[in-house]
């Protein structure tokens, strides 16, 4: 108190009668956060039509202005609203919506079953994937890309879309192994290359990220390597090449990347027992770890 009063932030009455306030600078003022919003019911379909340029592309949609303000009072600069019931994507658009207001990078993670609808959209997965693209344009559009706030940093407005399958490795199932020698050989032949033929470079990228204990938010870079290309994830903490043969060239080429961290497929080095034995120990020498897959 004393400290408010020596700063001239205590208003006093004329008498004892007064009731003491505090003053308050408009630069310093908060909303309070009210026990009962009232907002148009209609708010949020008027919303998704104006985007989609189209009625009723999904049913009772929550409003993001909503969310929006109330995300405002919880939600400080770097956290992260997770909504296991995505829906349209409101929660996703409210937190886009809240950064380009007041800058910060608060991030959204959505989860949504891909549940059928009827149509231009099969899934409402899709829809909330379309409504997060269509809003982060219109914000990187708005004032010729002048955003209203000045933060020293870009606005991020990247979308990274997620669907939970199984592993693009084949398993080995112990319980499963034949006794029989000739038996035993031929399924070891077929694990020989073990990565199921239907899965793209990306699928496997992503895994193995995981596999490394890192999120699959972290930066992704291309980088060259002999010609061959090498994901370098979080800033060189790992780096990533899926070349399948890869050359001699080519690790050497990573090495000087100078990555803590190396993973390549083991069936690259089609049994070349010299050359993985001769990676390992070079890398080794320049303080990187390298493993295959």
């Amino acid at each position: 108190m004393k400290e408010l009063i020596d700063d001239g932030r205590i208003l006093f009455g004329d008498d004892e009668t007064q009731i003491i306030q505090i003053k308050e600078y408009v630069e310093d003022y908060r909303g309070k956060l009210s026990s009962v919003i009232h907002f148009d019911s209609r708010a949020g379909s008027n919303e998704l039509k104006r985007l989609f340029e189209e009625p009723k592309v999904f049913t009772n949609p929550k409003p993001s202005v909503f969310l929006r303000d109330l995300f405002d009072f919880v939600m400080d600069e770097g956290d992260i609203a997770v909504d296991f019931f995505a829906g349209s994507g409101s929660t996703g658009h409210a937190v886009l919506d809240l950064n380009r207001r007041h800058g910060g990078r608060r991030r959204f993670l959505l989860v949504q079953l891909p549940e059928k609808v009827e149509g231009q959209y099969k899934t409402i997965a899709e829809i909330s994937i379309e409504r997060l693209k269509r809003v982060s344009a219109e914000i990187a559009n708005e004032r010729d890309g002048q955003l209203p706030f000045d933060e020293g940093h870009e606005l991020d407005l990247g979308l990274r879309v997620f669907r939970l399958s199984a592993s693009n490795f084949k398993i080995w199932d112990a319980d499963e192994t034949p006794a029989d020698a000739d038996a035993l050989a031929g399924q070891l032949k077929l694990f020989a290359d073990h990565v199921l033929p239907d899965r793209s470079e990306q699928d496997i990228l992503y895994e193995l990220m995981l596999k490394a204990g890192l999120p699959l938010t972290a930066k992704i870079e291309e980088k060259d390597a002999a010609a061959e290309t090498a994901y370098s994830i979080a800033g060189g903490l790992l780096l990533i090449c899926l070349a399948n043969p890869i050359t001699q060239d080519c690790l050497r080429a990573m090495i000087e990347l100078q990555p803590q961290r190396v993973i390549c497929l083991d069936p690259a080095f089609g049994g070349n027992d010299q050359l993985k034995t001769n990676t390992v120990l070079e890398m080794k020498s320049q303080g990187i770890e390298f493993r295959t897959v």
